[in-house]
Parts: structure tokens; C-alpha cells; sequence
């Protein structure tokens, strides 16, 4: 897989747990559109999902699957996005 298209499995994984657990809808508004930027704008993709990433917190998941699987996409995502813009 590319590294465009782990960025975007990664954070579709991210958003999937935020719907699931119900929570931080602003930071699900903010990073969705990061899917479709990535095709033409990866480093801009990723430079905008690591200003959003810090204001998530696993603490707020109260379902443990749901945390324990954000904690996962959260972590590569973040290496991801580290990756992608030379950090």
C-alpha cells in the first residue's frame, strides 16, 4: 500500500472510532475532509491532521474496543503523518 493510501486507511480508521464512541464531532468535522485533500495535497493532509490530532483524547471513549482501536489508528497516524512531512 502507498503511502497516501495507509495515510487515508488510518484516518478513515480514526473517524470511524469517533462516530462509533459519539464523540469530539469538531475534530470529525475537521479531519474528513483531509481524505479528499490527500489525493492532491498529502503534506497539506498531513500537516492538517496533526494540528487536529492532539485536541483527541482516548480518555474520552467510554467503550474499551472503541478506545483500545482509536489508540491503534491514533498512534500510526500520527507516525503517518510524522513520515510524510519529514519529522
Amino acid at each position: 500500500m502507498s503511502v497516501r493510501g495507509e495515510f487515508r486507511r488510518l484516518l478513515e480508521d480514526v473517524l470511524s472510532a469517533l462516530r462509533d464512541a459519539g464523540i469530539a464531532r469538531d475534530a470529525e468535522r475537521a479531519l474528513e475532509p483531509l481524505i479528499a485533500r490527500s489525493h492532491d495535497d498529502l503534506p497539506g493532509a498531513a500537516e492538517a491532521a496533526l494540528a487536529v490530532l492532539p485536541r483527541l483524547d482516548a480518555r474520552a471513549f467510554s467503550d474499551t474496543a472503541v478506545r483500545r482501536r482509536f489508540e491503534e489508528a491514533f498512534e500510526r497516524l500520527d507516525a503517518v503523518c510524522r513520515i510524510i512531512l519529514g519529522r
